[in-house]
């Protein structure tokens, strides 16, 4: 009897051991779009976690097919496909599921690794109504995750979209006969009935300032726009959205149920 107890002793101990030695954390990625009623939708957001290397854009430089088909369309795929193929040990997905409205909140969960390799967080999404306006990170070292990884934060928040953080991607000449989400908003006829339907503009990524966002759209007279000016000040501070992640906590029971679960099992195999 005292050399099972001692066994499952043992037992306890080393599966506590692997437990705490993890490699893997979960990561709840929380997106709130923060565009006042009838303002700014985004896009389903692309969210990546790497280790430094993978350059999503660069403000002044030609915009990549992967950028381009977010900031146009709203589709991730093209970027998936390049982050997959120049990352590897990187972990990507996408936050929400559809148009993430004004005020809405979407939450995601990510398993991602703690040696380092996926330290640095990176976004993008497109912003709605447009040709080829959207957010992201163009300094891929800028979100790093470290702190959090190692218990010395309990959450990252990042305000994304603010004065000159939303950009234009630079591809699509700005027009509202063209752009993509039209159909959200009563106000603003026309729109896009497919992919990639509007001009080329061969330009270069660009903040958007100013007080009227869209001021510069084709077919844009006489379109009420005011609630669509999302540099305005109410989000000049917290941007067009708020991203926050955090660890999601292990229960500090499971653990130690897990250990003597191992120990229990390894000590009847011994009996038998």
């Amino acid at each position: 009897m005292r050399i099972s107890k001692m066994i499952a002793s043992a037992a306890a101990v080393g599966v506590l051991g692997l437990a705490t030695s993890a490699s893997a954390v979960s990561l709840r990625v929380t997106i709130t779009n923060n565009a006042p009623g009838g303002g700014a939708y985004i896009t389903p957001v692309w969210t990546a976690f790497h280790d430094g290397s993978f350059d999503t854009f660069s403000v002044g430089q030609s915009a990549s097919p992967g950028l381009e088909a977010i900031a146009e369309d709203g589709n991730v795929g093209p970027l998936s496909e390049l982050f997959a193929g120049s990352t590897p040990g990187g972990v990507q997905g996408v936050t929400g599921g559809g148009p993430i409205a004004p005020g809405q909140t979407v939450t995601q969960i990510f398993t991602i690794a703690d040696d380092g390799s996926n330290n640095y967080f990176s976004y993008a999404s497109m912003v709605l109504p447009s040709s080829d306006y959207f957010i992201g990170n163009g300094d891929p070292t800028v979100h790093n995750l470290a702190k959090l990884l190692d218990g010395t934060l309990s959450e990252i928040v990042l305000n994304v979209g603010t004065p000159g953080r939303v950009y234009d991607a630079g591809t699509e000449i700005n027009d509202f006969d063209f752009s993509a989400g039209n159909g959200l908003f009563a106000n603003i006829p026309g729109g896009q009935m497919g992919p990639n339907q509007g001009a080329d503009e061969n330009g270069v990524v660009q903040g958007v300032f100013g007080d009227n966002a869209y001021a510069d759209f084709l077919n844009a007279a006489g379109l009420d726009l005011a609630l669509l000016n999302f540099l305005d000040l109410d989000l000049y501070n917290k941007g067009i959205a708020t991203i926050r992640i955090e660890v999601v906590p292990v229960p500090a029971a499971l653990p130690l149920f897990m250990a003597a679960l191992g120990a229990l099992g390894f000590v009847k195999r011994r009996q038998a």
